[in-house]
């Protein structure tokens, strides 16, 4: 019950303040906008053989889960750590389990709306294509979201101020996003970026949501590193709240 306290609590705090939560599901739908676009609606040899849209909807919605999990919670969960707010959640009687574990629920459920949203408007504007597996791309999207709010907790409790956070949020999703497919095709770039890719979290949701949507059976390899860093990162973000 305390958890689902904290859920309607943090809701009512982001209705006061939208702008982070609207900049956050609008910046993977405006880029898949923007891309598809450029592309156009005919297949691309370099985008083997799919449209823009079609090719970057799993991508950019794995983009909706990174970006909150990089910028958004680190910066959010950083700011309360800055503010005091931490303390007086444990004074309060809120658990360190208890205070993670929303977070992560608060934050896949805002990833899933910001999914919908984009497979909706992409589904309007450019006839997209829905996934050939829905239910692979489900629990890969959500084992994926999991993964990325319990990091971006862990960020969060590790970094002491908001700026620090948002500042290697930033950092971490640029860098990493633009060379595991956000950007340029993976066919038009280099055979070691693509291989370094493969090996970070971006490289890992992207393979895990991209397979099931485009046909391909589920990636057991990416979905057990993914389902790693989640509880990984939910053992270390409770002990260091349990410590603090």
């Amino acid at each position: 019950m305390m958890t689902v306290h904290l859920i309607r609590t943090e809701l009512r705090l982001l209705a006061r303040e939208p702008l982070t939560l609207i900049v956050s599901l609008a910046f993977p739908i405006l880029l898949l906008m923007l891309l598809a676009a450029s592309f156009g609606t005919g297949s691309d040899a370099d985008l083997g053989g799919l449209s823009g849209a079609d090719f970057y909807a799993p991508v950019y919605l794995s983009a909706t889960i990174a970006v909150m999990g990089l910028m958004g919670v680190p910066t959010h969960v950083a700011g309360y750590r800055e503010r005091g707010v931490l303390r007086r959640f444990r004074a309060a009687g809120v658990t360190s389990r208890g205070l993670v574990l929303s977070q992560i629920a608060l934050t896949v459920t805002l990833a899933l709306v910001g999914a919908v949203l984009m497979v909706g408007l992409g589904r309007a504007v450019f006839d997209l294509r829905f996934p050939m597996s829905w239910i692979g791309t489900l629990v890969s999207f959500l084992v994926g979201a999991v993964a990325f709010a319990a990091f971006g907790m862990l960020l969060g409790v590790l970094l002491s101020t908001a700026r620090a956070a948002q500042g290697l949020g930033l950092a971490l999703f640029f860098g990493l996003f633009f060379v595991s497919g956000g950007g340029p095709p993976p066919a038009l770039l280099p055979d070691a970026l693509n291989t370094f890719a493969g090996y970070t979290p971006m490289g890992w949701v992207i393979n895990a949501v991209s397979d099931p949507w485009h046909g391909a059976s589920w990636n057991p390899g990416a979905l057990a590193l993914l389902a790693t860093m989640a509880v990984l990162s939910i053992l270390l973000a409770t002990r260091r709240l349990t410590r603090t």
